[in-house]
């Protein structure tokens, strides 16, 4: 179990809150655990004093604008042990049915947070017959959606395991009268008929059982069969073109751009690699790399010629050095530098838009307010004048437009260390060993502008390294 889980546990317990994990407790070790999402129901009088609870666990809340239900929400907490996301499926009134709709609300919340018994874990959950009452039905209800049939098959064996489980235990008299109270249409023996048809029926008589309890839960619907085939219709549309366009995931209430600098060899690839793993996961994310920017259509051709040139410049050429030395420079390096920060303003501005929005960005290094080091303006105007100053002012005046992170994470590591990891790298045109000593000696003490900027010391194992990374990130987010 993550501590984070057992902390949520017993803060909510210390506060009196009334809630239960309420459904899909036969795996309920596993989501405890990370593996899958926790499905809390809240009573509605504990709600304020719930979410003040998550907060000051740490919780974030993250909504998808595209898929959403009133009295449904979704919460994250980073368990600083495992380096792993707690997702919550917060439950204040209960929608369930056909995953993309949820077009049923079983409104007697209360009636289940009164009759509760409690999970190993110490986490309170349904008695079984309520459980179980609920599980075959919304399994049913799935088998009646042609879209999500397919999903419902697939899940056969498991629905099977779980209604076994369920099944062992359920006291057959208190299930009678639950069905009595809220389900007077649905006799015992039918209830169990929809367990026998799950567990031996075809695919045609999960289909029509589907469809005949759907008409028997006519008094919970609280979506008309219409309105509920356009929301399907939609929600196709949309996952469709979402799983092959956009890739959108769960946001934020606000986004974050966070950047990660520092020297060669310290192991920002790495880093920023694991990052967008570990929050794409559940929020829409994104990683790119400001130092060598995609071009874009205006600047591809001057790319290409500039690259051309490069290839055939002496090793001595301003054009092909990437150290910096103080004083005026060619008319051709200018123009270079102007381009690369032109493509760096551009990525810089169209990923703090996406920010804006809600989503998280990675940037792959970034500039620093210092002249002539790497990543940030190379050109200092005291050198020019004529139409070469106004093309420096011009590259100067890019970088100061540039956005400002709400975060910097600048890796460190002894320059000893940082030539032992680069000749490690398998790399192709890896650098040399003196270069990675100028690079070192000429790029440290950089300034940064960010809301919140951290030292990172990357001479220490990784897993610690990566851990202190993303738990500063997570109090930021």
């Amino acid at each position: 179990m993550y501590k984070l889980s057992k902390d949520l546990i017993d803060k909510l317990a210390q506060e009196n809150i009334r809630y239960c994990h309420w459904k899909s407790n036969y795996l309920l070790d596993d989501a405890l655990d990370g593996y899958d999402d926790l499905d809390l129901l809240v009573s509605r009088d504990d709600i304020s004093r719930f979410e003040i609870v998550l907060l000051r666990l740490n919780f974030k809340e993250a909504t998808d604008s595209h898929i959403s239900f009133n009295g449904v929400k979704h919460f994250y907490g980073y368990d600083i042990d495992s380096g792993g996301i707690l997702h919550l499926h917060i439950y204040y009134t209960i929608k369930t049915g056909a995953s993309w709709t949820k077009s049923i609300h079983f409104d007697f919340e209360e009636y289940i947070l009164d009759n509760l018994t409690l999970h190993k874990s110490g986490i309170p959950i349904p008695k079984k017959h309520i459980e179980l009452v609920m599980f075959i039905f919304r399994v049913m209800v799935k088998h009646s959606k042609i879209n999500e049939f397919i999903l419902a098959e697939k899940e056969h064996k498991r629905t099977l395991n779980e209604s076994i489980y369920l099944q062992n235990g359920t006291n057959r008299d208190e299930l009678k009268e639950f069905l009595y109270k809220f389900f007077p249409n649905i006799g015992e023996d039918e209830f169990y008929g929809y367990i026998e048809t799950i567990r031996v029926g075809s695919k045609v008589d999960r289909y029509l059982a589907g469809k005949r309890l759907l008409k028997r839960l006519k008094r919970y619907r609280y979506i008309n069969p219409l309105r509920e085939s356009y929301i399907n219709l939609s929600q196709l549309l949309y996952r469709v073109s979402n799983k092959i366009f956009f890739r959108r995931k769960k946001r934020l209430s606000k986004g974050v751009m966070i950047a990660i600098t520092g020297l060669d060899a310290t192991g920002k690839s790495t880093v920023t690699n694991d990052l967008k793993s570990w929050l794409g996961k559940n929020f829409t994310t994104h990683l790119t790399h400001f130092g060598k920017p995609k071009s874009s259509l205006l600047t591809y051709p001057l790319n290409l010629l500039i690259k051309l040139l490069r290839r055939e410049a002496s090793s001595s050429s301003s054009m092909k050095s990437s150290i910096q030395k103080n004083g005026a420079k060619s008319l051709p390096y200018i123009i270079r530098q102007l381009i690369l920060a032109y493509d760096r303003y551009r990525v810089a501005k169209r990923y703090w838009d996406k920010s804006s929005y809600g989503d998280i960005v990675i940037f792959d290094r970034y500039k620093s307010e210092n002249c002539g080091v790497m990543d940030s303006h190379r050109l200092d105007t005291k050198y020019y004048s004529g139409l070469k100053l106004r093309l420096v002012e011009l590259e100067n005046s890019l970088y100061k437009k540039m956005p400002k992170p709400d975060i910097i994470l600048y890796l460190t590591v002894p320059v000893d260390i940082a030539v032992e990891r680069n000749e490690k790298r398998i790399k192709e045109g890896k650098e040399s060993r003196e270069f990675i000593k100028i690079r070192h000696k000429l790029n440290q003490n950089l300034t940064y502008s960010a809301n919140y900027i951290y030292t990172i010391d990357t001479n220490q194992p990784y897993q610690d390294e990566i851990r202190e990374i993303k738990s500063k990130i997570w109090r930021i987010l």
